[in-house]
Order: C-alpha cells, then structure tokens, then sequence
C-alpha cells in the first residue's frame, strides 16, 4: 500500500521545462552601442583615406547584429556622411573640423561598414563608401553666385593652379613647393601642397624630383582664385 502511494505521488509531481532566455533587443540607430560603433567606423574611414577631406557622421541610417557566440558579434552599418573641411593630411582632430556648408557644394558620402564585437572590443573588418557632391540645381536656386564644383581634369583649374605654384616658387627663398593633389576644383580652387629642397630653390626648379615631400602634417592646403 505504501508503495502505490509513493507511485501515485510520483507520477503528481509537476514537470519543469527550462524556459530559454528571450534575446536581447535590436539596437536601434541612435542607440549608445550603434554611435559608437559608428565613430569607430568614420576613424577607420578617415584613416585609410589617401585623397580629398575627412568627413563625419551626419546620420546611422541603419545597422544590423549577427550574433556569432559568446561575446561575439558581427555588425554591419549603413552611414551618411558629410564632408569637411580638414583635408584628409590635416593633423587638426575630426571634433574640431568645421563640415561644409551646402552653399559651399559640399560632398556628401553613403558607407557600408562591417565591424566585429569581440569581448566587448570594435574592429572594423571591411568598409564600402561611394560620395558624391550636392545638387548643382538646388545650390544655384538658392545661392546663384554660388561657386560649383569643377571636373578635376577642367583646364582652367589646372592652370590656375600651375600658375599659382609657379607665382609662388619663382618668388620664394624658402621650400620649393610641389602640387599633391587638386581636392576642390571650383572657381576658388582648393589644392594641395608640400616641398622641402635641401637645394636652393633657384636649383630646386631645374631638378624638381630631388625635393623631400613634408611629413603629412606640415602639408598644406589653400585656396588658388580662378579667373
């Protein structure tokens, strides 16, 4: 008798399941954990840019976890970015970069980034950037004397820029300068440039490959007037 009722009692007991932890909510653009993911991503894009001017964030447009196990996450990030006006060589921090105005046909950049989460360390794994300058039409409706960006093969841009370093060179004592780059062509040319010559620079225009490039942050970059 008293082992039927062991058996009654056994059978009674309740049956517990474990009930799997819910998981974790998406993270959503403006989100702690996204605007840092997002500030490494702009440094990684800055930092392996050779050409033009830094850019920053201007919005998430969207981001995505893949939870890869335990403390392991793989994000991807879709950014809007705006451009400033630190030259990609300025040495100036992006915090105090000045991004351009719209009246100033400013660049505009679309990024996908992938990134990697690893015990609580970002890594930016690939990135993926397309720019591209404002609307011509919507700058002149609103600024007509607005000056627009030029195509960087446009003659009169690469001439008022020859002119220029070469007004330049053939009056300076000092460092004899070379062009790097043409970063914003426009009726106020923007460009690049960086020279140290051991020789005189009387010699130094005879034999223009034997000056020693400045280190990228003793580069310059100023404004030439297009006529």
């Amino acid at each position: 008798m008293k082992a039927l009722v062991a058996l009654i009692l056994l059978v009674q007991l309740p049956i517990h399941k474990a009930v799997p932890a819910a998981p974790p909510a998406p993270l959503g653009c403006d989100d702690p954990e996204s605007e840092a993911a997002a500030e490494v991503a702009v440094s990684y894009i800055n930092g392996h840019s050779h050409h033009g001017y830094k850019f920053a964030l201007n919005r998430i447009e969207n981001i995505r976890v893949l939870p890869q196990g335990l403390n392991n996450d793989i994000i991807f990030l879709e950014l809007d970015l705006l451009e400033t006006r630190c030259h990609i060589l300025s040495p100036t921090p992006l915090a105090n970069c000045t991004v351009r105005s719209f009246t100033e046909h400013a660049v505009e950049g679309d990024c996908d980034v992938k990134l990697q989460k690893l015990d609580g360390k970002l890594s930016v794994v690939g990135s993926k950037c397309h720019s591209h300058a404002d609307s011509s039409e919507d700058i002149l409706r609103l600024c007509p004397d607005c000056p627009l960006l030029e195509s960087l093969n446009n003659t009169d841009v690469l001439a008022t820029v020859t002119a220029a370093l070469n007004d330049h060179n053939s009056k300076t004592t000092d460092a004899y300068l070379r062009l790097l780059e043409i970063g914003r062509p426009s009726v106020y040319t923007e460009y690049l440039f960086s020279g140290n010559c051991a020789v005189l620079a009387k010699e130094a225009k005879d034999n223009v490959e034997a000056c020693q490039l400045l280190p990228d942050d003793q580069s310059v970059s100023m404004p030439a007037h297009q006529p």
